[in-house]
């Protein structure tokens, strides 16, 4: 595993977005049943947690084995 790998998965974490948005569309253009929405909406949950949780496995993968500084994660007063 490597920076890029973390950069990935950074990424697909923000394709949850675009499950969301998908959701809305497909609600109005089908005009889908609660129960769909509702299965809908915890399968994109589910793979939100999961898609979390390998990120921060690498993120903490990364820095155990020091490919990554968490001083580099650290913003000063004035950065913020």
């Amino acid at each position: 595993m490597n920076r890029f790998d973390l950069e990935e998965q950074i990424m697909k974490c923000w394709n949850t977005k675009d499950d969301v948005s998908l959701l809305a569309e497909s609600i109005l253009d089908y005009n889908l049943e609660a129960d769909e929405i509702s299965n809908a909406l915890i399968g994109i949950a589910q793979l939100h947690e999961l898609k979390c949780k390998k990120l921060f496995d690498t993120f903490e993968y990364l820095i155990s084995r020091g490919l990554i500084k968490e001083e580099e994660f650290t913003f000063a007063d004035n950065e913020l």
